[in-house]
């Protein structure tokens, strides 16, 4: 009995290690502001969808499966608030990726742990991520009709129904029709 105790401890610690499970977490709330990066005026109208998958992890490799998505959009001032998945005990599920969209101007998308490491979200990023205390301040920058005409759509989980997404396609499908091409169902 002792024996298939250590084991398990063992077990544990090299899960743990392996970083595929949270011993606790509290996820979310996330809060954010977006700016114009040239005027550094707010922008109200931005989807902020956020997504959470589930790493799982097996002898030949880990992988991810989409777990569930929150959709929010800025208000006024720019800010906006997704409420997160709340507190997770022994948990795979796996921090919050982001993706912040408006038509006319250059998406950002990242892990949103990562915000705070000073790693840019990408390596064509043209401006890192400022801080107001706790609150990221993304800046999105203007896009010119031939830029926007070379943009693609940002990517969203194809399991997640289109109640969960829908603002955020109707953004998506705003851009598109905008640009000659069929817009995406919103009915999954």
């Amino acid at each position: 009995m002792y024996r298939k105790m250590i084991i398990f401890i063992l077990l544990l610690i090299l899960i743990f290690q392996a970083g595929c499970l949270y011993a606790i977490r509290r996820d979310g709330p996330y809060q954010g502001k977006v700016v114009d990066q040239e005027t550094r005026e707010p922008i109200e109208g931005v989807v902020v969808l956020g997504t959470w998958w589930v790493y799982h992890f097996s002898p030949a490799g880990g992988y991810s499966t989409y777990y569930d998505a929150h959709e929010t959009v800025t208000d006024k001032r720019g800010e906006f608030i997704i409420s997160g998945e709340g507190l997770r005990i022994l948990s795979n599920l796996q921090p919050m990726h982001f993706i912040v969209f408006k038509d006319g101007y250059k998406y950002r998308e990242g892990q949103w742990h990562v915000l705070k490491t000073d790693v840019p979200l990408s390596i064509l990023e043209e401006e890192k991520i400022q801080w107001d205390g706790d609150m990221p301040i993304f800046p999105l920058k203007k896009l010119t009709v031939e830029e926007k005409s070379k943009q693609d759509s940002p990517n969203f989980p194809s399991d997640a129904s289109g109640h969960k997404i829908k603002l955020f396609l109707q953004e998506i499908n705003k851009d598109r029709t905008e640009r000659g091409l069929r817009p995406i169902g919103t009915q999954r």
